[in-house]
């Protein structure tokens, strides 16, 4: 039987660890929240992953947020996943109940779903979304289950796309199409979006280099555009979107709510937002 006494601990596994501000940021969010919790930070080699997970398992750790590169991974070290994880084949957050039974969750999507709907009822709408990879598919996934009816998926790969646009009709309600690009185009956005996500790192090298993005067609007054780079104040589309008018979400924000749903899985209390994104900030220098 565990000790009642003993102090809580939860971790960040990811290769590499440093610029990660995870870490910062739960630290802090303990603190606020008055909880005599621990949280530490471990740079797991892709090869040593199931190693980690079982020592994880035996110290009786009661989170584990997952990173790049381990997200798909780590699935196979997991006693149960969320439907949502499942869907989208990707963990970010790992919860151990009180038998020590490991459940993964993705809380990217949900993240981008609350933030939208505090702005916008995206109920029946048309979305863009760039990149096929692993962060387009969690994301595709939430917001095709909260009601986005379409969901465009552009990328360079034909397949990539043929791929993420069959798990969207797979599962969730809405339908999927894909439109390709090559090296030297301009992705032009439909009219009728009114959500575009960038889901690539394109902005995480060069936040201020041009996309090859064209969104003046679509209706500013009741879009919203989602950058997920995170490790920058502004990148070269939210400016862009802000100047045209569109309603934007940068990668701090998505950032600090997926990381307050982990920590509401492990703890059972939401934590103040505020306190977060101002340790993401503080960490990231922004």
């Amino acid at each position: 039987m565990t000790s009642a006494t003993l102090i809580e601990k939860c971790c960040l596994i990811a290769q590499p660890v440093a610029g990660n501000p995870t870490h910062f940021m739960v630290e802090q969010a303990f603190a606020e929240a008055g909880l005599d919790w621990r949280f530490m930070s471990f740079e797991v080699a892709p090869e040593k992953l199931g190693d980690a997970m079982r020592g994880i398992r035996a110290l009786g750790l009661r989170g584990v947020k997952v990173a790049e590169p381990h997200q798909e991974a780590v699935q196979e070290y997991l006693d149960e996943l969320s439907e949502l994880a499942r869907a989208c084949g990707s963990v970010n957050c790992v919860t151990a109940d009180d038998d020590g039974r490991m459940l993964g969750d993705n809380t990217e999507g949900v993240a981008l779903v609350g933030l939208i709907r505090e702005q916008i009822d995206f109920t029946g709408a048309q979305a863009t979304i760039l990149g096929t990879g692993r962060l387009a598919r969690a994301l595709a996934v939430a917001l095709g289950n909260a009601g986005v009816a379409a969901i465009t998926c552009v990328g360079r790969s034909q397949e990539a796309g043929e791929r993420l646009a069959e798990l969207i009709r797979t599962n969730t309600p809405a339908t999927a199409s894909i439109q390709t690009f090559g090296e030297k185009e301009t992705i032009k956005i439909d009219a009728g979006t009114s959500l575009f996500v960038n889901a690539t790192s394109l902005g995480t090298a060069d936040p201020a280099a041009p996309l090859p993005l064209d969104v003046t067609a679509a209706d500013a007054r009741h879009g919203i555009v989602v950058d997920v780079t995170y490790n920058s104040a502004g990148t070269w589309l939210t400016r862009q979107a802000a100047q045209r008018g569109y309603r934007v979400i940068d990668g701090v924000d998505l950032y600090v709510r997926q990381t307050a749903l982990a920590l509401k899985n492990w703890t059972g209390e939401m934590p103040d937002a505020a306190t977060l994104r101002e340790a993401a900030e503080e960490f990231l220098g922004l």
